[in-house]
């Protein structure tokens, strides 16, 4: 009998290495890193159902993954969990696009759309123009607009086979929102010592924080309305500490949001807006996952019927992911203002004043249930 609960967390840690991995990477280019592990993480996930030999055995050590069916199980429950979030918008959109083979695999089919709550299509990738109106217009449409024009047409060339799309978009109500007559114009520290000025929100909030001597830095996590996602950020305390910080997390992520206590927190966090639009598949290579490209010794035999003389390798995965950070819900600050104007007077406070370059994470959960859906280095808020 499989173990839910227990392929459930093995799932998500590894998820967690995944998003460290992955961050690790993209990291050595200066300036503001942003992506969805959880996204990445899933998709691939669910190509892994239709994996066989060595290509899943390689998906399966990248992903940090049980065997396929306790996956599926475990993405069955994630999925329930976060139909369950409330009071904020969170959309996540990831379909399989194919092209014009005979048929998926009946299993492969039920098990992506009833565990991953996910769709898989065929498109006449020969008609380049109108495969990419179809996939556009399906992101669109499953992210509320969001997030426009995933492809170009000049992504999808003779060769393409099979395109992996995952999008999500997050916006979220504080639970203690920001007076927006609060934020002012502060500089922010860049690397290299410089500054820049940026719209900097002040308030008084009780959120979960410690100071990490290992890594030298110091850790909230700052809770969204219905208190199932928080945003922890990781503030180094050197300002130009950002790169030091990231080879210490390269070797201890997984206790960044251990031992976190509830404190008063006197915050200053910039206002910001980031987007990123990624091709992965040099980053998938790099982490180890050559094989679902490679169109002679890939093994998907478990997804598509396939004739004798065919093979089918992955030829893209694509991200393009979203966020945006402000005062949200600030109707509703009147209420707790004065509460914290009385906590400034009679308790103390913890200083947390993000002006310069930090790592945050969008995590939905805590402990060995946290689920990492975005990670991002805030470099320059502008």
């Amino acid at each position: 009998m499989t173990d839910k609960s227990s392929s459930t967390t093995q799932v998500l840690q590894g998820n967690a290495v995944f998003a460290n991995n992955l961050y690790q990477i993209l990291a050595r280019k200066p300036g503001n890193v942003f992506f969805s592990p959880f996204s990445v993480h899933a998709i691939l996930s669910m190509i892994y159902q239709g994996a066989r030999d060595e290509t899943a055995k390689a998906l399966a050590d990248t992903l940090g993954l049980p065997d396929a069916e306790c996956t599926a199980i475990a993405y069955r429950s994630i999925m329930d969990r976060l139909k369950t979030v409330e009071d904020v918008v969170l959309l996540v959109a990831y379909k399989i696009y194919a092209g014009q083979y005979e048929s998926f695999k009946v299993e492969f089919e039920k098990e992506v759309r009833e565990k991953f709550d996910s769709e898989i299509e065929f498109v006449d990738f020969d008609d380049r123009s109108g495969a990419v109106k179809i996939i556009n217009e399906w992101v669109e449409k499953k992210t509320d607009d969001k997030i426009k024009g995933i492809i170009a047409e000049s992504f999808i060339t003779e060769e393409t086979g099979l395109i992996l799309i995952n999008a999500i978009y997050f916006k979220g109500g504080w639970r203690e929102p920001f007076r927006e007559d609060s934020t002012q114009s502060t500089p922010f520290y860049l690397d290299g010592g410089s500054t820049v000025d940026v719209q900097m929100m002040h308030g008084i909030k009780s959120a979960l924080y410690k100071h990490d001597e290992d890594l030298n830095a110091h850790v909230l996590a700052l809770p969204f309305k219905g208190d199932k996602i928080n945003l922890v950020i990781i503030l180094p305390e050197e300002k130009d500490g950002i790169k030091n910080l990231e080879t210490k997390l390269s070797t201890s992520f997984g206790r960044v949001t251990q031992n976190l206590g509830s404190k008063n927190v006197s915050l200053s966090l910039p206002k910001f807006k980031l987007e990123a639009d990624m091709d992965l598949n040099k980053i998938l290579l790099e982490m180890g996952l050559k094989i679902i490209f490679d169109k002679r010794c890939a093994n998907f035999k478990g997804i598509i019927e396939l004739a004798s003389n065919e093979n089918l390798s992955v030829d893209s995965v694509i991200q393009k992911a979203f966020i945006e950070v402000n005062e949200w819900g600030t109707e509703a600050a009147a209420a707790t203002v004065v509460k914290k104007k009385i906590i400034k007077r009679c308790m103390k406070l913890v200083d947390f004043n993000v002006d310069h370059p930090a790592i945050f994470m969008l995590v939905d959960g805590q402990g060995d249930a946290a689920n990492v859906l975005f990670y991002g280095r805030l470099s320059h808020p502008k």
